[in-house]
């Protein structure tokens, strides 16, 4: 375990994340709330809680301590961020996703499963009327998730995507023209400890695509591809690399991460 520890403790110091992109949609107004302790943001204990980190909208379940919450956070923020300097302009593509699992298991998670599988969407005869809607009706039948799971996935993104300033932030990390990408994440806590299941995107289109939430897809034919992913946290080591972890994230929070209601 010890050298464990000491392995995700020399990563952390050597990788390099994408410098936090102050802009148009920049979220200082968030900072008062959130302070440096980027938990905040995914809502209070005993609460369902939801935020946008890069271009992962992250649920929480009411059951995830204060702790839980910002591990969390932090983990999401700090593998969005390397695998975006690590990726590069593929950070709408399935390479985006696999730096980021990949940063995540160097973080203190392990993975308990990952799959990926393709679809194709054609606008004509599809019955969803955007992107959102087709990843609402991939959550629904998705047995990855719980019922109550999937309730809360679906209602965070039903609010992101009514939120237009919300839309805005998120669309800067997940919008790329004829290709795009987002993933939705649960964490919830049960009885083995902190856990995790995200499901991620990808969207290679034959037009280009203003907003991958609200963007009508009926003149649309892409080719998606889809990432399943549960992993858990190891406590033990999640535990001794906070602080390090904390200090390369640096204190400039609210231009990454932005609260969502639900």
């Amino acid at each position: 375990m010890s050298n464990d520890i000491a392995q995700a403790l020399a990563f952390i110091e050597s990788a390099t994340l994408n410098p936090i992109d102050v802009g148009l949609y920049s979220r200082a107004a968030v900072l008062p709330v959130c302070g440096v302790d980027r938990g905040k943001c995914l809502g209070k204990p005993g609460q369902d809680g939801a935020a946008t980190i890069g271009a992962t909208l992250v649920s929480v379940l009411a059951n995830l301590t204060g702790q839980n919450r910002t591990d969390v956070a932090n983990s999401l923020e700090f593998a969005s961020r390397h695998a975006a300097h690590e990726t590069g302009a593929d950070d709408y593509t399935a390479a985006y996703w696999t730096e980021l699992k990949k940063c995540m298991l160097r973080l203190g998670w392990f993975k308990r499963e990952d799959q990926w599988s393709k679809d194709f969407i054609d606008g004509q005869t599809s019955g969803a009327e955007n992107f959102s809607d087709y990843v609402i009706d991939n959550v629904k039948g998705d047995a990855l998730y719980s019922s109550h799971e999937k309730d809360v996935i679906i209602r965070a993104l039903q609010s992101l995507r009514s939120d237009v300033e919300k839309r805005a932030f998120f669309r800067r990390y997940t919008a790329g023209g004829d290709k795009g990408s987002f993933g939705v994440s649960l964490a919830t806590v049960t009885d083995s400890g902190l856990e995790m299941r995200f499901s991620a995107f990808t969207f290679s289109c034959n037009a280009v695509v203003d907003d991958y939430l609200i963007s009508s897809i009926k003149n649309i034919k892409a080719d998606v591809g889809k990432n399943n992913v549960d992993i858990a946290a190891n406590q033990k080591i999640i535990d001794s690399i906070r602080q390090q972890l904390e200090q390369k994230l640096g204190q400039a929070v609210g231009d990454y991460i932005d609260s969502v209601d639900i």
